[in-house]
């Protein structure tokens, strides 16, 4: 991989600036890089999508292991440049030129699941993450850089003060594992803040059954937009479920939920439990009056 040296060296003969807007900061310490590479476990015949190549830190080594490899770079200098560099070495190489929300995943490989890794930029790590996960049947697993704070969202569990409801989302769909924190001076230019190194296992179904998962994320969405209060109110607020407390409590007590608990003390099977127990109610009109 480059060193610092070597990249302000290209910078300086390409006239290349790392765009701030994109999120550019080039990993430059090894042993992360083996870190990466080793949780990727890239091998002759897998699939690998890579996220945001930049100028190859992992790109040819994952090339190298005679994996087919399919990276997506959003800069166009960046992707010029990189192309130059790995030549006509590596015919397993596909560099693709464009934005991964608009790229289509699946046209790459129908047939074999892929293995994706990247350096998410910051400011568009959750779009890329939902992006994955929309197309989870041509993906195997995620392992993904990304800003500490919000790698620590994506792992938490239940009555963590990092469980949000996108912890939930993620949990539905895949399993998270946390792998490394990775200081901001193995990067150049140095990001603001660490990282965190992450990986996601997607599931083969999703984690937990519900009636209607459209339902199971409106009350997960609507309970965590205000965790501070208790499930009751969060979820009969107008803006959620506009429905008399009086009713949703007997509801919440027919699936064994304490209407006073908080939304971070629930875990997916007890929003699942409510989920049906909602479900029941609004199709079959049933109030729960003997419940």
């Amino acid at each position: 991989m480059l060193t610092q040296t070597q990249l302000k060296e290209i910078f300086q003969r390409y006239g290349f600036r790392p765009l701030k807007r994109f999120g550019e900061n080039y990993l430059i310490d090894n042993n992360i890089k083996e870190k990466i590479i080793g949780e990727v476990s890239p091998a002759k015949g897998a699939a690998i999508l890579e996220i945001g190549p930049g100028l190859g830190a992992l790109t040819l080594d994952l090339a190298g292991s005679g994996a087919r490899v399919y990276a997506v770079e959003k800069d166009r200098k960046a992707f010029d440049i990189l192309t130059e560099m790995a030549g006509d070495r590596f015919p397993n190489l596909k560099l693709f030129y464009g934005d991964i929300l608009r790229f289509d995943i699946g046209g790459i490989s129908p047939k074999k699941k892929l293995k994706v890794v990247g350096n998410l930029p910051y400011y568009i790590t959750t779009p890329i993450i939902d992006r994955l996960i929309e197309n989870r049947k041509y993906v195997k697993s995620a392992v993904i850089m990304t800003q500490r704070e919000v790698a620590e969202r994506l792992i938490a569990a239940p009555g963590s003060d990092d469980y949000s409801s996108l912890s939930c989302f993620v949990r539905y769909f895949a399993m998270p594992k946390y792998i490394y924190t990775v200081r901001r001076g193995c990067f150049y230019p140095a990001p603001d803040v660490d990282s965190s190194l992450i990986r996601l296992d997607i599931l083969d179904k999703p984690s937990v059954d519900v009636a209607d998962e459209a339902l199971f994320f409106k009350v997960i969405r609507g309970s965590f937009n205000q965790r501070r209060k208790s499930i009751i109110n969060s979820l009969s607020r107008d803006e959620v479920l506009g429905m008399p407390k009086d009713r949703l409590s007997r509801i919440l007590k027919s699936a064994g939920i304490d209407p006073f608990a908080r939304p971070e003390s629930l875990g997916l099977a007890e929003f699942a439990r409510i989920t049906d127990a909602l479900a029941v109610s609004l199709t079959k009109g049933r109030d729960y009056d003997n419940v």
